[in-house]
């Protein structure tokens, strides 16, 4: 799991844990960014609504985003809230715990590069990406474009050539591929010719290939998905155009 540099978290700090223990007027969650440490979430921080039986929020084994209310760390007791958090900051809490775990896989593969410990690696580097960065990923993320500007920020010329060598194979942009099923029917004496003749209108990094009368599978392939959707419909939808002004009538459908 993705280290801390300070021992205990913070108030206000979002948390993510798992619940382990479900008592009638409380629940105890392990903390996955800490440690050994456990929070307690008191039946009236569970829910924003009138609660008869907690276990009708929450269940052992449940993984949940809490709010830290208090912490006594003499007596290890640290108190956390679940109503508190809204789904917004509890999707975006758990992104970027996706993200810093992610990032301390790259940050393990650096320190092999660099024959250091994931531990060494923290406290040389680690640590200090989060501080000035926010997040491990971005400092990764910058050593894609920008060696310059980690240099620049007291990281050694090793180890930025060790973080630009992983990042550039970890976030490397995957190609994917993108179909649809096309439908296209043209009435008149030479319909075939007219679809045959529209469908020439595809851009080149679009293809069709003929299924059978009258379908046609639209194929492309990006690293831009959501782009790529918008560019599939919209040449499909300039094909329909076509063959409807045509006297013909089409149909298009992504997946």
């Amino acid at each position: 799991m993705p280290k801390k540099e300070r021992p205990w978290p913070e108030p206000n700090e979002l948390v993510i844990g798992k619940i382990t223990k479900v008592n009638p007027f409380s629940a105890f969650v392990a903390l996955e960014e800490y440690t050994g440490k456990e929070g307690m979430v008191h039946i009236s921080e569970v829910a924003r609504k009138w609660i008869r039986d907690i276990r009708d929020f929450v269940k052992e084994g449940q993984p949940v985003v809490a709010l830290v209310l208090n912490i006594d760390s003499a007596k290890g007791h640290i108190a956390l809230s679940l109503k508190r958090v809204s789904d917004h900051e509890a999707e975006e809490k758990l992104k970027e715990f996706k993200r810093e775990a992610k990032a301390e896989k790259m940050l393990a593969a650096a320190a092999k590069k660099m024959n250091v410990s994931l531990d060494v690696a923290y406290k040389q580097i680690g640590f200090k990406m989060r501080n000035d960065f926010g997040e491990i990923f971005r400092a990764f993320q910058m050593a894609q474009s920008n060696e310059a500007g980690l240099i620049s920020k007291g990281y050694s010329k090793e180890w930025v050539a060790a973080i630009k060598s992983v990042a550039e194979v970890a976030l490397a942009v995957k190609e994917v591929e993108l179909k649809g099923m096309l439908e296209l029917k043209c009435s008149a004496p030479d319909g075939v010719d007219i679809i045959k003749n529209v469908l020439t209108k595809l851009p080149a990094s679009i293809t069709a290939n003929y299924i059978s009368a009258p379908n046609y599978m639209l194929t492309m392939k990006t690293k831009d998905a959501k782009a790529g959707e918008k560019a599939l419909r919209s040449a499909a939808d300039a094909l329909i155009k076509n063959v409807q002004t045509a006297g013909g009538e089409g149909s298009f459908t992504a997946g």
